[in-house]
């Protein structure tokens, strides 16, 4: 099986990559630190959204909440709108992020690593001034990144998911190829079933892999004033909290963490 429509491959991904419940839970936390205790977060922009589950989520989580979700793939927006039709406060738009011009909001998500397609300093510097500019007074932004010495090998790492169809498969994160002088990363993902049905390249990433000093000094020159970083703990995996240090190659192989910037 080497071809799959778009609606089972956005599945898969979905099952296999993405927890919105969890994303909406830490967006809420990092508003929280940055806000007076009164303050609530009521609408979200989920920028390079895909299948809008974090966006959908946010709108479930209350009956007062709005998000927007921005994407340029158009049949993946029509795919998210046929999917979450249900929610009257999700409003999806089929366009480049840079391109969007829409209310303030309280919080921007740039998830699943999405802020790495800039390869150019000007041009992430650019997208960043745009984030800003879109946020309420006291609004934040909120983004993820990889990294550690595992973050540059090529290698594949397989997990156990089930699919859409409720049967057992593998999801395989592949790095394909990593150059040092341009710190440029192709990652795939594809998926496998036990009778040795594929789908291959299922998504692939040409992106830039930034390091954490590069982007807290892109946020400041995009004008966010104290850009922050938030580690996942080692003692609890998937509670992250704001940290001065990362931890260094002697002691984890590979760390996820989010960088948030309030305006």
């Amino acid at each position: 099986m080497r071809q799959a429509t778009l609606d089972r491959k956005l599945r898969l991904y979905e099952s296999a990559v993405q927890q919105p419940l969890a994303e909406v839970a830490f967006l809420e936390r990092v508003y929280a630190e940055a806000n007076p205790p009164q303050a609530w977060p009521r609408t979200l922009r989920e920028d390079f959204a895909g299948t809008s589950s974090v966006a959908a989520a946010w709108c479930r989580s209350d009956p007062d909440r709005e998000a927007i979700a921005v994407d340029a793939h158009r049949p993946t927006v029509a795919w998210a709108e046929r999917t979450h039709a249900e929610l009257d406060t999700l409003y999806l738009v089929p366009t480049d992020v840079l391109d969007f011009r829409g209310p303030r909001v309280d919080v921007i998500a740039a998830l699943n690593f999405s802020v790495l397609i800039w390869h150019e300093r000007a041009a992430l510097v650019k997208y960043f001034r745009h984030a800003r500019r879109g946020l309420a007074e006291g609004g934040v932004f909120v983004m993820d990144l990889f990294g550690g010495p595992d973050a540059t090998a090529v290698q594949t790492q397989d997990r156990p998911i089930t699919d859409d169809a409720g049967r057992p498969a593998t999801y395989r994160w592949e790095q394909r190829t990593y150059s040092p002088l341009t710190a440029r990363i192709d990652c795939r993902i594809h998926f496998r079933w036990p009778d040795g049905t594929e789908i291959r390249d299922a998504f692939a990433y040409d992106w830039r892999l930034w390091t954490v000093p590069e982007l807290l000094d892109a946020l400041r020159d995009a004008g966010f004033d104290e850009p922050q970083v938030w580690a996942e703990n080692p003692k609890t995996p998937g509670r992250f909290t704001p940290t001065a240090q990362l931890p260094g190659p002697h002691q984890v192989p590979a760390w996820l963490a989010y960088l948030t910037a309030r305006r």
